[in-house]
């Protein structure tokens, strides 16, 4: 009878933590269309395209980083010491946050905000630079929801920017870098009613690129994350009328695919390791959430 009881009272725990994290939590509220958000040691940054109507192709100057703790509290508003106007994707390489703005990629000091580096794709006729993924400290992968590409850019004293040679992915957004498997995931958001958008990898084989698609599931897929080697994690905005989110988990095993989360509000995504937990900015009500 003991033992019962004790069983029950586990289960009873489970079943609680379970209902308890059933649902997103909002750790900062009122931000201005936030897009994406990374975790870096202490702190939590978050892109924001501005105040208004969302206009992530409009430059304006009304952009900005905002700097969080790791429980949501804003350290500062404007991390970012010089001007943006709609920035998306973010990643830390060394000590350089990168943002994608527009048709730029702009880098900034962790330590001081201060802009470091500026790279122009205005000339690959680009206007929604949206999400990186580094390959070691020398290579940004950057996609172009309008172009349905993926760029390949170089960083160091000179940048050199290629086009993957793959071919078009419908609203290339979401990026993740598997190092070990030297494996790119990548997913598109179509703005359609009817979405294609799709999840794939890439992989090389003597130095030329190949494109490969991993699940039959389609939709408006924003955010990206690799949980580990055999799961990944995207949001899927499901249909444009409805501007509401769901996270779905992939085995990369067997292709097949689970709802996490429905009924949310989950643009790009970030998973938080030391906080086991995924952080995520609501573009559609400006508030940063989090999901254990």
């Amino acid at each position: 009878m003991k033992r019962i009881i004790v069983l029950s009272a586990l289960l009873a725990c489970v079943l609680g933590f379970t209902v308890l994290q059933a649902q997103p939590r909002v750790i900062t509220p009122g931000l201005y269309h936030p897009e994406s958000a990374i975790v870096h040691k202490d702190f939590i940054y978050v892109t924001t395209i501005g105040k208004g109507d969302l206009a992530p192709t409009t430059k304006d100057g009304n952009g900005s980083i905002t700097k969080l703790d790791r429980s949501g509290k804003v350290v500062d508003a404007a991390f970012n010491k010089s001007p943006l106007d709609a920035p998306k994707g973010t990643v830390i390489v060394k000590n350089t946050l990168y943002v994608a703005d527009i048709d730029r990629i702009v880098g900034f000091d962790l330590n001081s905000g201060k802009q470091t580096d500026v790279i122009d794709l205005s000339g690959e006729h680009v206007n929604f630079l949206n999400d990186f993924a580094a390959k070691g400290d020398s290579v940004l992968f950057v996609t172009s929801t309008d172009q349905n590409k993926i760029f390949s850019v170089s960083l160091g004293k000179s940048h050199r920017v290629k086009t993957l040679d793959v071919p078009a992915i419908i609203g290339a957004n979401g990026l993740v870098y598997d190092a070990k498997s030297n494996t790119l995931y990548v997913c598109g958001l179509e703005f359609n009613d009817a979405p294609k958008g799709e999840i794939g990898k890439i992989t090389w084989t003597a130095g030329r690129a190949k494109y490969t698609r991993i699940t039959n599931l389609t939709g408006l897929f924003d955010g990206l994350v690799l949980l580990d080697d055999n799961t990944l994690v995207v949001s899927d905005w499901i249909s444009m009328k409805v501007f509401s989110a769901r996270l779905v988990s992939i085995d990369l095993r067997t292709n097949a695919y689970k709802v996490l989360v429905e009924n949310t509000d989950a643009a790009d995504i970030a998973y938080d390791k030391v906080g086991k937990r995924f952080i995520f900015p609501g573009l559609r009500d400006g508030d940063v959430l989090e999901y254990k």
